[in-house]
């Protein structure tokens, strides 16, 4: 029996058949923009807010013009959809945002908050991991085939929620395994059956999440994401991600170059603080020695510590 989860989709560009090239998913709330929605109350003051209320964090418009522009000489107009725990009211409010911070995208999934209040279940309002997966797996019903890379953050589970998406995606789990991954993550028992619903719809023939990335909001530290494996990139910032994103080739040095001066301005000249997020990066394997010499020519204020590596 199909059952559907209260979610309002605009979705504006439709991929030929069979495209199995690289899709980028984005949460909007504290991974591309500074949201408080933690709480019924954070969430009753999301609807009042403007576009220039509406605050990007430092970096990341920076890397979603460089992954929608692509790492070649040309524009690659790579697909680039987001997910939002916003309700659909807000959908001018943020497509005015993403207008002047020069954000191109082709579509956005929301919560339906309407719908759900209709149903008089507010607490689904919270179930965030809930509402992620069977985002996720709507979208992969017009996209079956697609390479998938999804970016997230700390503060609302994401990791759990985007880990048991790609597990499912990728026919790692049986129903029960998926039952009892959704009950040790905290899903709803209305949000199970609609994420059990949605998998059964799903083309057998998938693609596979690539990786995903999750924004340190809350300043977790970054082997609590151990347990996730190698799928996992923890980053602490905009300009981080760019490395890692620059590693995959998926962006170019130009994007790096963005986000690092965008990263410089809001913390003043690249200084110590900066340097130990490239020493980080390479730590923990968000980007290699090989590839952050490349960058020499953007980087200059690494090339002394490098050439003692």
């Amino acid at each position: 029996m199909h059952v559907s989860y209260p979610l309002r989709i605009d979705d504006h560009r439709t991929l030929p058949d069979g495209y199995d090239g690289p899709v980028f998913v984005w949460d909007i709330d504290k991974t591309y923009l500074s949201t408080h929605f933690s709480s019924l109350q954070g969430l009753s003051r999301i609807p009042l807010e403007f576009a220039v209320d509406k605050k990007a964090i430092t970096g990341m418009p920076e890397v979603l013009r460089g992954i929608r522009r692509g790492p070649g000489p040309g524009y690659g107009c790579v697909p680039l959809y987001f997910v939002t725990a916003s309700p659909p009211q807000l959908r001018g409010v943020l497509e005015h945002k993403m207008i002047l911070d020069g954000v191109e995208f082709d579509g956005i999934t929301f919560k339906d908050w309407w719908r759900i209040m209709k149903q008089r279940r507010p607490k689904r309002l919270l179930d965030q991991v809930g509402f992620k997966v069977c985002a996720l797996l709507e979208g992969r019903q017009r996209r079956p085939l697609a390479t998938e890379y999804l970016f997230g953050d700390d503060a609302e589970s994401d990791a759990d929620a985007f880990s048991l998406y790609a597990s499912m995606v990728q026919d790692e789990l049986s129903a029960r395994e998926a039952l009892d991954r959704m009950e040790e993550v905290g899903v709803r028992d209305d949000n199970k059956r609609c994420v059990l619903s949605l998998l059964d719809q799903i083309p057998r023939t998938r693609g596979k999440v690539k990786r995903f990335f999750i924004h340190l909001e809350k300043r977790t530290p970054p082997e609590e994401f151990e347990r996730f494996g190698l799928l996992v990139a923890p980053v602490r910032n905009g300009f981080q991600l760019s490395l890692a994103l620059y590693e995959l080739g998926l962006v170019d040095e130009d994007t790096v170059l963005q986000c690092r001066d965008a990263a410089s301005s809001a913390s003043g000249a690249p200084g110590p603080g900066f340097e130990s997020l490239i020493t980080d990066a390479v730590d923990r394997r968000l980007i290699t020695g090989r590839k952050l010499r490349s960058l020499d020519a953007v980087l200059p204020t690494g090339k002394k510590r490098r050439s003692k590596a």
